[in-house]
């Protein structure tokens, strides 16, 4: 078996002749390329700092009774999993939900931290015997208020 005899000499120039006329094509389709590429990196960041920024926190309240089974603790896992879907467009650095423990004159007490965007979730309860209380109090709700007829409320 022999290699047929190959114009290398006529392949190279013909190489060199396509990629000359394509080379400013080429530098500019990577030049491009890496401004698109920074311009969403710093886009993921803002979204990440924009979520991070505006994060809701609900507070765990168990009864003394309270004991889970192995099953309600899966169920609430993968509820807390459902939080990064929740918060849709969120990147998931800005979508992790914290779980933060702390103790206030001897009780200990269980707070979840996630998203604004996925406030839904964290706000449902993930066990039977377990109530969840929101930070916000009837303070921060707002009335509506229609003006009347002749612009008075």
């Amino acid at each position: 078996m022999s290699l047929p005899n190959l114009p290398v000499d006529e392949l190279l120039a013909q190489l060199q002749a396509v990629l000359s006329t394509a080379a400013p094509y080429l530098v500019a389709l990577g030049v491009v390329g890496a401004a698109v590429w920074v311009w969403w990196t710093i886009r993921r960041a803002a979204l990440v700092r924009e979520a991070l920024a505006d994060r809701v926190r609900v507070e765990v309240i168990p009864t003394a009774t309270f004991d889970p089974g192995e099953g309600e603790v899966g169920r609430w896992a993968r509820q807390l999993g459902r939080v990064h879907h929740a918060a849709d467009g969120v990147p998931a650095r800005g979508s992790a939900v914290r779980l933060r423990y702390t103790a206030v004159e001897g009780k200990m007490r269980c707070y979840i931290e996630g998203p604004a965007a996925a406030a839904a979730v964290l706000n449902m309860p993930g066990f039977a015997e377990v109530e969840v209380r929101t930070q916000h109090g009837q303070a921060d709700i707002r009335p509506v208020r229609f003006n009347g007829p002749g612009g008075t409320p």
